[in-house]
């Protein structure tokens, strides 16, 4: 079996995973708020009640990951302008990222429009910050751009031939050696063991990227840094429809955030 192939079963499994989870803990969180109503009408004290609901969340919250990992999470679609949200995205983390980072912007000419929920959009981009920063130790270069990237039928990434816009997020940190990349965008693998999220956040970018019509992918050397690239379908404004297209990359304009 391809490596590919691991990932899709994967995949599916955490998608079937997490439905019978929500269910489950749908089910035992209905049932504790009738039960914490009885137990207060007859004067039962509530803490362990309060303790098993907080263990339910819990395993919602639980389930909300995998179904992040798998594509199945709720999202708010609507034609997005990507480089508005690029540019919009780096002020704000020009305001709180460490002045040790150097923040850059390229930005493409407005045209880079897809189909997508653009709250989930503005957190990726600061999850993937959040990981660059990490790696670099707080310190070095970040620099994002989008632009109008043509993928011919015959791809690497599994996606359907068409006009993509492309996000790409460049840090200055040491790289990724091959079998850390490798297992990057796996669930609960992480190199940051005593963070609170460690090994859900880029897989469940990299989840929304799929559950958009995308892909996330990386590009790392050994102290060389890393490239994340994000693929999302263009899109016509008005209907939201893909389309096919082989133009040339829209004019770029640079500019500096401090």
């Amino acid at each position: 079996m391809s490596q590919s192939e691991k990932m899709n079963a994967l995949i599916h499994l955490a998608g079937e995973v997490a439905h019978e989870l929500n269910n489950i803990f749908t089910a035992v969180t209905g049932n504790l708020s009738l039960l914490s109503e009885q137990a207060r009408l007859e004067g039962v004290p509530a803490g362990m009640i309060e303790e098993i609901s907080r263990t339910a969340q819990r395993g919602i919250a639980l389930s909300q990951k995998l179904q992040a990992f798998a594509g199945r999470q709720p999202l708010k679609r609507k034609p997005v302008d990507i480089g508005r949200v690029l540019l919009e995205s780096v002020r704000e983390l020009g305001e709180t990222l460490p002045r040790t980072v150097q923040l850059s912007l390229t930005r493409a000419a407005p045209g880079c429009i897809s189909f997508v929920d653009e709250d989930k959009l503005r957190g990726t981009l600061q999850e993937l910050a959040a990981n660059a920063v990490a790696a670099m130790q707080g310190r070095g270069t970040l620099r994002l751009d989008v632009t109008q990237q043509p993928v011919a039928a015959d791809n690497d990434l599994q996606l359907r031939p068409g006009v993509y816009a492309c996000i790409r997020v460049v840090d200055s940190g040491p790289g990724m050696a091959p079998d850390v990349a490798a297992r990057a965008l796996d669930p609960l693998f992480s190199t940051r063991t005593s963070h609170i999220s460690a090994g859900w956040g880029l897989s469940n970018c990299a989840g929304f990227l799929r559950q958009s019509g995308g892909c996330m992918h990386l590009r790392t050397t050994i102290g060389a840094g890393t490239v994340v690239e994000l693929y999302f379908p263009m899109n016509t404004l008005a209907t939201g429809k893909s389309y096919l297209s082989g133009g040339a990359s829209a004019p770029l304009r640079q500019s500096e955030v401090s």
